[in-house]
């Protein structure tokens, strides 16, 4: 009891962004494995990452604070909002968080794949399965503009309100995905990236790190840069109430 007391944040950021992956790369398996209209489908993705994110933030921001993303711990951690010495913890709990989560996804959806392939697991195409687990850019799409775009994804989703509800910040999620996120994926979170990118190299061999000319590294670090201009963004732009009071005190 008092070594899982003394985890509850790591456990907590753990049980949340497996929450968060169970809705996310549920639905993108869902759509997947049930071709329809392409339009509906991806608002279907985007309102579930949305949902996804307000229950998972439910769960367990009362305990951890509900980062969720290594983007998110790093930022506020260089801003000096978060403690640097729980950083590595964070991080990891978010990654094999996601990890075990798509694992998990792939037991309920096992059948399903056979169904849809054959058995015989690709990556892309017709019968392509990778894009359930990670995000790849579309065809075509440069790798600058991918970077741009996940940089000021994610800056937005650092960009925060005095009061942010979990509903609120799902809410911003399907507006990204909705309105900008279709480029790449939106993937504005390492851990939801990478975690199910390290499972799915299970399934496709190297493939989920080489393809596209390792693009893997646009959604794993390009997060990082824009959650810090996130908050930088939002200190200049919106003075918060403590800086806006001292500032009145200085003049």
């Amino acid at each position: 009891m008092k070594l899982r007391r003394a985890y509850r944040e790591y456990l907590a950021e753990f049980f949340g962004t497996f929450i968060l992956i169970m809705f996310g790369d549920g639905v993108v398996a869902t759509v997947t494995f049930n071709k329809g209209n392409a339009q509906s489908s991806y608002i279907n993705v985007t309102f579930g990452w949305g949902i996804g994110l307000a229950m998972a933030l439910y769960c367990c921001m009362g305990i951890s604070g509900g980062h969720l993303n290594p983007a998110v711990s790093f930022a506020n951690a260089v801003f000096g909002k978060f403690p640097w010495r729980k950083v590595p913890g964070y991080i990891f709990a978010q990654i094999f968080g996601a990890f075990v989560a798509a694992a998990t996804l792939y037991g309920i959806f096992h059948d399903q794949f056979d169904v849809f392939d054959g058995g015989n697991r690709q990556l892309m195409g017709p019968t392509g399965t990778g894009g359930i687990f990670c995000t790849y850019a579309k065809p075509g799409n440069g790798k600058f503009f991918s970077v741009f775009s996940e940089v000021v994804n994610t800056g937005l989703l650092l960009f925060p309100a005095k009061n942010h509800l979990p509903i609120a910040v799902g809410l911003l999620v399907f507006a990204i995905g909705t309105c900008t996120g279709w480029v790449t994926g939106y993937a504005i979170n390492p851990a939801r990236d990478l975690g199910p990118r390290i499972f799915s190299t299970i399934l496709y061999g190297s493939e989920p790190f080489t393809y596209g000319g390792h693009y893997f590294w646009v959604p794993t670090f390009m997060p990082f840069i824009g959650a810090c201009l996130g908050i930088a963004f939002y200190q200049f732009f919106i003075i918060p109430e403590g800086d806006e009071e001292k500032e009145k005190k200085e003049d």
